[in-house]
């Protein structure tokens, strides 16, 4: 019997020194929590048998718990670079429409602008009402978007050249014929300029045959030597100005969209945008979720877990809110594993390992010393 009580222990000392040598491995993943090994002892006695008679069957293996204690912060000049100082977990959608649960923050932008992890899992949060600036909707995937619509009108400004004999200028519905002379630049900044305004042809502009049409989508503003600007009548987007005649005129227009620039992430989670206008839109908020018992989580792998019945279903709330850590933008959370203690630990479970073994030994030795033994 003592053969197998301590085969018990070298299997215990076995999975110690693995949970040990896990832990050790991922001294440098972030986020990672370390596992404990934790076991209980066989004691069983006969139905007739008295437990104070019973000298125990050994270790079996309880559980492999972890440690949701805090790593240390670590700053990175990444903005999606996100780490919890405090309680709680990203929520991530997998790619399989299950949500997983993470203290890894390092998120990145993919090919669509949809936060993710190095997994492709999306980070999840609500998307911001653009009147009241809050939260609202259902949690979902975060999307920045790549452009926003302009806020103004947009302007358009159109430096003429001179045309040639019955060369003509097609533009935002109206249409310029230089006469059989043709026509200098500033005549036909003039010209168009007085069609569009006034619906004839400037009166000083004696080469301009005609002058036709009606301006469409856009007003004009001052002329200034050979050019003309002009602003759109709408905002967002509008039909570009465009000369189809055979004369040229160049056309330089303001931006009907904005491009993304960048980001600021607050510690409440809130996601602002930046944009080539320097305008700045509040755009979604990273939720984060607790749990009943973090215990209760059953560990995945890329550091995520996933909610069972004994964590509990998963609560959501803002950074900083109570009970909530606050969301640190630019940093990341390392792993908790004190390196000392884990080599300290494994030479403990390497000593039990050889103690069990020189046990079986001893009593392998015993045995053969009764079988050898001569009545």
């Amino acid at each position: 019997m003592s053969f197998y009580t301590s085969l018990t222990g070298l299997n215990a000392a076995t999975k110690e020194m693995a949970v040990t040598s896990n832990n050790i491995a991922n001294t440098q993943t972030t986020g990672f929590k370390r596992s404990q090994a934790q076991f209980s002892d066989i004691f069983a006695t006969m139905p007739s048998g008295k437990a104070a008679a019973a000298s125990g069957g050994g270790t079996t293996l309880d559980a492999v718990s972890q440690e949701f204690t805090q790593g240390d912060i670590e700053n990175s000049d990444n903005v999606l670079d996100l780490a919890i100082a405090g309680d709680g977990f990203f929520p991530l959608q997998a790619e399989d429409g299950s949500q997983v649960f993470t203290r890894n923050g390092g998120f990145m932008l993919d090919a669509d602008n949809v936060v993710v992890n190095s997994d492709g899992y999306q980070l999840m949060g609500k998307a911001v009402d653009a009147d009241t600036g809050l939260a609202t909707g259902v949690l979902g995937p975060i999307t920045i978007p790549a452009t926003i619509a302009s806020t103004s009108a947009e302007t358009a400004k159109v430096s003429f050249s001179a045309l040639e004999a019955n060369e003509t200028l097609v533009l935002g519905g109206i249409t310029l014929t230089a006469g059989a002379d043709g026509a200098t630049a500033g005549e036909v900044a003039a010209a168009f300029a007085n069609i569009a305004a006034e619906g004839t042809a400037d009166a000083t502009a004696a080469n301009i045959a005609s002058a036709t049409g009606t301006l469409t989508g856009w007003t004009t503003g001052a002329v200034s030597g050979t050019s003309v600007t002009f602003t759109s009548t709408t905002t967002g987007d509008v039909t570009d100005l465009e000369n189809t005649g055979t004369g040229s005129a160049a056309i330089v227009s303001s931006p009907a969209t904005h491009d993304f620039t960048g980001l600021t992430i607050n510690p409440d989670g809130m996601v602002s945008v930046n944009y080539s206008d320097g305008s700045v839109v509040k755009t979604a908020q990273i939720l984060l979720a607790k749990f009943a018992s973090n215990e209760g989580l059953v560990q995945a792998a890329g550091s995520s877990y996933s909610a069972t019945a004994e964590s509990g279903a998963a609560v959501y709330g803002s950074g900083g809110e109570p009970g909530y850590g606050n969301v640190l933008s630019g940093s990341v959370e390392r792993s908790n594993v004190d390196i000392t203690a884990e080599l300290i630990d494994l030479i403990k479970a390497q000593r039990n390992f050889q103690a069990n073994a020189k046990a079986i030994e001893t009593t392998s030795s015993m045995a053969t010393t009764l079988i050898n033994m001569r009545g």
